[in-house]
């Protein structure tokens, strides 16, 4: 919601259990929504949660802020492929540095594991869109294998067990032993890198809405790297927190209205 004076005024919520609405005053506001993993783009699984649907970008666009990068995604390597109840679930880069290594269907190396993110996503798509050498599911998925095997052949046994106990438990429900049998892996959708738009201290052009997080774009360029993104919630979130409550303090409220969504619906019927 906005005021007369084009400054952030609160928000309308929705109680999804009993469908009641609710209007919440508010001298600033913090989007924290998320990614958009989601909307799933080109038909790519992701890692992300039900909520990740873009949400928050849609409702900062619409108020006035502007977006940032929103022609790049990041892809993670390795999500899996196999069973089809965790596609897209997160196969951490930790099983590539402890020794598995990325093979076709043929049992070749094709790209050295410990690349960067893009070109190790990037490698797997072409070796089996382009190459045809991926291994298809009985659910018509495609993946390349991840020879987690390899770990406990090169650190010893127990390595597996020990290192990487979620991803043991995770396949365990499935009775895939990834200490013995590979996994299968495909490119998922991780990471939106564009975003709503700020300043150092986390606000948009919108006077009063700040953003924090995922949801929030230019900070890593087109292209984010590994663990930045719990470093820029922790230091985004805490600058957006402190500049939101002062500018809370120092602001002159207006009038409530929602003349904007009624702009928007008449832009859009034009």
């Amino acid at each position: 919601i906005l005021d007369d004076k084009g400054q952030i005024a609160g928000a309308i919520l929705v109680n999804l259990e009993t469908n009641e609405v609710i209007l919440v005053r508010a001298k600033a506001v913090i989007m924290a929504t998320g990614g958009i993993g989601r909307l799933h783009i080109q038909d790519f699984p992701t890692t992300n949660h039900y909520g990740a649907t873009a949400d928050g970008l849609i409702l900062a666009y619409r108020v006035g802020a502007k977006l940032i990068f929103m022609d790049t995604m990041q892809y993670h390597p390795t999500g899996a492929a196999y069973p089809v109840q965790i596609l897209g679930q997160l196969v951490t880069e930790k099983v590539r540095t402890l020794g598995a290594h990325l093979v076709n269907i043929d049992g070749e190396q094709f790209i050295m594991p410990l690349e960067p993110r893009d070109v190790v996503a990037s490698a797997n798509i072409r070796e089996c869109q382009e190459r045809h050498k991926g291994i298809e599911t009985p659910t018509g998925e495609v993946g390349v294998w991840l020879d987690s095997p390899m770990i406990d052949i090169i650190r010893g046994a127990g390595t597996i067990a020990r290192e990487l106990p979620a991803m043991v438990r995770q396949f365990n429900r499935f009775n895939i032993d990834i200490a013995k049998e590979p996994m299968l892996v495909y490119p998922t959708l991780h990471y939106q890198n564009g975003g709503i738009k700020i300043n150092a201290d986390g606000a948009t052009a919108v006077p009063g809405l700040f953003a924090a997080g995922e949801c929030m774009g230019g900070v890593h360029g087109r292209n984010r790297l590994i663990g930045n993104s719990t470093l820029d919630l922790f230091v985004f979130g805490k600058r957006a927190s402190r500049a939101s409550a002062q500018y809370a303090k120092e602001v002159k409220q207006g009038a409530l209205t929602l003349d904007h969504v009624r702009q928007w619906q008449q832009d859009l019927e034009q």
